[in-house]
């Protein structure tokens, strides 16, 4: 525990004494108010003249003159406490009897000298700093920004040639691409597995927005003739994989290079063409919960299922 500072407690004594005087004073001046108001009420007995008899008039004039004197005293002492306000508000936070109050005084000191130091430290450092120019090359380059992605608004006979391209890396699977409404920008674009599942992929541009993956046996129209794109499969097993194609879809997802991540895509989606034979890597077992392995990592496209995968 530190030693008390000699200095600190006679100026704290001090400002007390100062405090109390300007208190004893103020009750003073009080009282002496209170008297030249009791006197003037009063005022003359009778019909006694205030010109024949000046005692009244003289005891009041006293009265006024302890007034103020009494104001003089209060000023001096006010003006004595202004110069010691600091001290006298920091130093009577020693004197509260709370015990967790005992350290709040040096502990404000200790404060207020450290920032005042950060702050004389603070000018200093901003002082340097601003006559060094925080910069690698004294070059100036200008910045070679990427060219924005123009992906979403694609000409129709870029998917158009994509989607040939894709058909023809997989014999067993076939795609087809209709523009509903003459539209220039959205394609659907259906998928036939094999015998084993239907896709439709929702396309803005060269972007994939939504999957939905449906039964082979299963209808992708509605009984208007229009593409059901909303529509989810009856099946738990298709329903799981187009929540997992929802994730692939976002996996790939590249505006810098649209169509490797269309290819990438439409490679994890012919992953499934083994779909009820595979076994899952994990438990090496076909059916789990009686469904097959219905995740493909995304990057080695082996089989898990939703319970074993990591």
């Amino acid at each position: 525990m530190s030693a008390p500072n000699p200095a600190s407690s006679t100026s704290t004594e001090e400002a007390k004494k100062n405090s109390t005087d300007l208190a004893a004073s103020l009750q003073e001046l009080r009282q002496l108010s209170n008297q030249v108001f009791l006197t003037g009420g009063r005022g003359l007995a009778g019909d006694q003249d205030t010109s024949k008899d000046h005692s009244w008039l003289q005891h009041l004039q006293e009265q006024f003159g302890s007034v103020n004197s009494t104001i003089k005293d209060i000023e001096e002492a006010t003006a004595q406490f202004q110069a010691q306000t600091n001290v006298l508000m920091i130093g009577n936070v020693d004197t509260d009897p709370q015990i967790e109050s005992f350290q709040l005084y040096s502990d404000l000191a200790k404060n207020h000298r450290w920032f005042e130091k950060v702050n004389e430290y603070a000018v200093g450092a901003s002082a340097f700093l601003g006559q060094n120019l925080l910069k690698r090359s004294y070059c100036n380059f200008k910045s070679r920004r990427k060219p924005l992605s123009t992906c979403h608004i694609a000409q129709p006979d870029h998917l158009t040639k994509m989607i040939s391209g894709i058909n023809k890396m997989f014999n067993d699977m076939k795609v087809t691409v209709s523009r509903p409404g003459g539209s220039m920008l959205n394609a659907v674009v259906e998928v036939h597995l094999d015998r084993i599942l239907k896709t439709v992929i929702i396309f803005k541009g060269l972007m994939i927005e939504w999957v939905v993956v449906k039964g082979w046996k299963e209808d992708l129209l509605k009984p208007d003739g229009q593409v059901d794109i909303w529509g989810e499969s009856r099946y738990q097993v298709f329903q799981r994989i187009t929540e997992n194609a929802n994730a692939a879809m976002i996996h790939f997802l590249s505006p810098a290079y649209p169509e490797l991540a269309v290819r990438s895509f439409m490679t994890y989606l012919h992953s499934f063409n083994s779909l009820f034979s595979d076994k899952c890597k994990q438990c090496n077992c076909h059916l789990q919960n009686n469904l097959p392995p219905t995740w493909r990592e995304f990057r080695t496209l082996e089989p898990y299922h939703e319970d074993c995968r990591v």
